[in-house]
């Protein structure tokens, strides 16, 4: 082995070596005394050029007589030659354990020269080359303290180094990587190699959660140890952990999308399925985010947004699916993030705006009643669709505030017509399953109907089918009071998938609308005419008024008007119109 190459995997380890060699050169140049330092595996270090302790074939007898001394439990170990060489090795001990030992260069003490005929058999060269060094016994003691005692504080310093960085980078129960190590490869990579594409996979288990519930969060731990193991043992690239049921995986060379497609599907076949450990057995499901270098982003931090934006995606699709970031979903967010701003400033500066479609009875044609749609006119994007606008109040808890000013202006409107004498019945508002479930709807209605001065009757209140089998005993309780104050109820988009007759001859409710689906299946397929049928023939044996929503066509008025259909509402007697509309519309009918 050459002198001058670490090849151990010890004192790098604990050590910074460039540190190390700078300690040895001033050492050198202030003493004169030039070191080595051996691993007790045989490995060697020193500054190149200046130990002329090896190659040297007497060292070694020497090495083993200064080591005996080390391991003897002396603090350093010394070894005088009847020459009056002195040959001096000082132990570096990490955790109690001896891992190397520096050797200084022969030296002679400077009382004992004139008492040594060697001394002055050595050549000048010898001395000035520094092969031997002549130091006073004062001196070397304080070399000695001086060289132990820096050894010791660095090997200290590296050592509580090591430790912290293992806490910084590592993650503490897996043993994985971390989000910060993870953060920095990625930089690092995209620094020296920006035009090498790479991956990122972002890796969730779905449901995590009730394993900790049903399980304990000990079973839960040991379960991420393991997946955490069997993500690193598919050896695709660096895997980090970055916190709670989530995994980052980097992969550093990519033949294209197909292959990317091709290893999340193998990383789902891998990790989906049951999982069985001390006797207990847990389905385990994933969702994976994917994104690109440099084709997505050109920092980490976009890219590590881009592959989150990718798993959330994945998770709506259902699970065990895996999706690639494309643009247009960031684009969405930002979208939905606007609006969400846009939607708050529209309840403040009162941009919303209500629309009424008519509903018509069958038989005689009269305007019954209208249905409030809202509609947004929104300063900064014009016409907002409601379809757009609506799920998002929903997921923001804004469809509370939106849904008691609907209210308000729908009663306010409505007592404003039936002041005016107009024969219609009553007007529909739409309720979400977010206002039916806050503890101060039915209070909010009730205010609303006092403030306006509107007859409870003359005010519908319409509940999709999905919302009231989404939490039935809730909704159940809601209609039954909203009935006893003496408002209407009507059970919205029937048939839509979620129908259950057993509940529905349990709900106190006034109408049944059939959803627009079937009435546009009328007099195309035989199965939407029998089923459109059979549900009105259901309503009228129950007792319920039926209304079939999004009627366009003539044929389907006659095929309606045959099976005794009470109401319709659609474009084939009136779009959804503003308030204006309405009153020129009314005044048209009732002449």
């Amino acid at each position: 082995m050459k002198v001058g190459v670490n090849m151990g995997d010890g004192l790098p380890n604990i050590i910074n070596m460039n540190e190390l060699e700078n300690l040895m050169e001033s050492f050198f140049s202030i003493t004169g005394i030039s070191c080595l330092v051996k691993y007790t595996n045989g490995d060697m270090f020193n500054v190149p050029f200046k130990s002329h302790l090896y190659p040297n074939p007497e060292f070694v007898t020497y090495e083993e007589r200064i080591l005996s001394r080390i391991n003897g439990r002396n603090k350093i170990g010394v070894y005088k030659h009847k020459n009056g060489l002195i040959y001096i090795g000082i132990p570096i001990i990490v955790n109690k354990k001896h891992i190397a030992t520096i050797f200084l260069n022969p030296i002679f003490f400077k009382e004992d020269c004139n008492k040594s005929d060697y001394v002055g058999k050595l050549s000048k060269i010898e001395l000035i080359n520094n092969k031997y060094s002549i130091v006073s016994k004062k001196n070397i003691k304080k070399i000695i303290n001086f060289f132990y005692n820096e050894f010791m504080v660095l090997t200290k310093l590296e050592f509580k180094y090591k430790k912290v960085e293992k806490i910084a980078y590592y993650d503490r129960l897996t043993e994985l990587y971390n989000f910060n190590y993870f953060m920095k490869k990625i930089e690092k990579q995209i620094k020296m190699y920006s035009q090498s594409s790479f991956s990122i996979f972002q890796i969730e288990l779905n449901n995590f959660k009730s394993i900790n519930d049903i399980f304990g969060y000990e079973y839960g731990d040991k379960l991420l140890k393991r997946i955490g193991n069997t993500l690193k043992k598919l050896d695709i690239g660096i895997v980090s952990r970055m916190g709670g049921d989530g995994f980052l995986l980097l992969k550093q060379k990519i033949d294209g999308g197909i292959e990317l497609k091709d290893l999340a599907q193998h990383i789902v076949d891998t990790i989906s399925g049951l999982w069985s450990f001390d006797g207990n057995e847990v389905l385990v499901s994933v969702n994976i985010g994917i994104t690109i270098f440099p084709r997505d982003g050109g920092e980490a931090a976009k890219l590590i947004r881009n592959v989150d934006i990718a798993l959330n995606r994945a998770k709506l699709i259902g699970k065990n699916t895996y999706i690639l970031f494309e643009k247009y979903m960031y684009d969405e967010i930002l979208r939905k993030t606007e609006l969400e701003r846009g939607l708050r400033k529209a309840i403040k500066d009162n941009e919303f705006i209500l629309y009424y479609q008519p509903q018509v009875d069958m038989r005689t044609r009269r305007v019954v009643g209208f249905e409030a749609l809202i509609r947004w006119n929104s300063s900064k994007f014009g016409w907002i669709m409601p379809m757009e606008f609506i799920s998002l109040a929903e997921e923001t808890g804004l469809i509370v505030p939106i849904g008691e000013w609907v209210l308000k202006t729908a009663c306010r409107q409505n007592k404003l017509w039936k002041n005016r004498g107009y024969s219609y019945d009553f007007i529909s508002i739409n309720v979400s399953t977010i206002q039916l479930k806050n503890d101060n709807f039915i209070n909010t209605v009730r205010n609303v109907l006092e403030e306006t001065g509107l007859k409870p009757e003359y005010l519908e209140i319409e509940i999709t089918e999905s919302v009231m089998m989404e939490s039935f005993d809730w909704s159940l309780r809601v209609i039954t009071e909203l009935k006893n104050m003496g408002v209407r109820v009507a059970l919205d988009d029937f048939g839509s998938g979620y129908s259950s007759l057993n509940y529905l001859k349990s709900i106190p409710i006034n109408t049944l609308k059939i959803d627009k689906t079937f009435i546009d299946g009328i007099c195309k397929g035989a199965y939407e005419n029998i089923i459109t049928g059979e549900i009105i023939k259901l309503a009228h044996k129950m007792k319920l008024e039926v209304v079939a929503e999004g009627v366009e066509m003539e044929e389907q008025i006659r095929y309606l008007e045959e099976e005794n259909c009470n109401k319709i509402q659609g474009y084939y007697f009136g779009k959804p119109m503003p308030p204006e509309c309405i009153n020129m519309f009314l005044e048209k009918r009732e002449s």
